[in-house]
């Protein structure tokens, strides 16, 4: 489920009308994965997926800014 996961928020998005839509529902699931785990996580394991989800709210939250603006 983690690779998965990991796999489907890495990829390049496409160009399409629904990309703000699309940007802003991962954004969404970003968030409540960081909440649901605490800012922090429980272990090492959390704590690096915490890690990861947040560097990839962080480019999620840029690429809407950039899309919002075109």
């Amino acid at each position: 489920m983690m690779h998965e996961s990991i796999e489907f928020y890495s990829r390049a998005l496409p160009r399409h009308p629904h990309d703000e839509i699309r940007l802003s529902e991962e954004i969404a699931y970003l968030e409540g994965r960081l909440r649901a785990m605490g800012e922090e996580g429980d272990c090492a394991y959390e704590r690096a997926m915490s890690r990861h989800y947040s560097e990839l709210l962080n480019s999620r939250r840029r690429e809407l800014a950039r899309a919002a603006f075109n």
